[in-house]
């Protein structure tokens, strides 16, 4: 009886450590990229879930943050649950809530990566994210801070 109550507890602390390992892997694989003139190298979990939530508007510059994101897809999915940490379903409500009370502007929702990074790359103040393996020239890669 203990040995199979210590196998079990062994066997639940590996799932768990997978599964925090796979979930690693997801926030590796996505890169955070910003207009070429966003002058912030770096920022933390917190603040991208303050700018996809509406909470934060404005870059440090003064200049105010334009959100774009994908429509669908893995790389949204990762994005939304490992960033803003909520569900696709729910982060469109808080939008719905924030156009609906005047609060704010919707983001630019794009179908794919290319026309994401394009948009990015030409706006002022966009902020976006991509799959990290996507070619992304002509935008600021935003390192991420813990």
């Amino acid at each position: 009886m203990k040995r199979s109550t210590q196998t079990l507890i062994f066997l639940g602390t590996v799932v768990v450590s997978l599964l925090t390992g796979i979930a690693m892997a997801e926030t590796a694989d996505i890169l955070i990229i910003a207009h070429p003139g966003v002058q912030s190298e770096s920022l933390d979990h917190d603040a991208i879930a303050d700018m996809y939530r509406q909470r934060k508007t404005k870059w440090d510059s003064g200049e105010t943050i334009r959100v774009v994101m994908l429509k669908t897809g893995t790389t949204h999915d990762a994005f939304v649950e490992d960033f803003v940490r909520t569900t696709p379903a729910k982060l469109k409500k808080i939008w719905k809530k924030v156009v609906f009370t005047g609060a704010g502007t919707p983001p630019k929702i794009l179908k794919t990566e290319a026309d994401l990074i394009e948009f990015v790359a030409e706006t002022a103040g966009a902020i976006g994210y991509i799959d990290a393996a996507t070619p992304h020239e002509g935008v600021n890669v935003i390192a991420l801070t813990e």
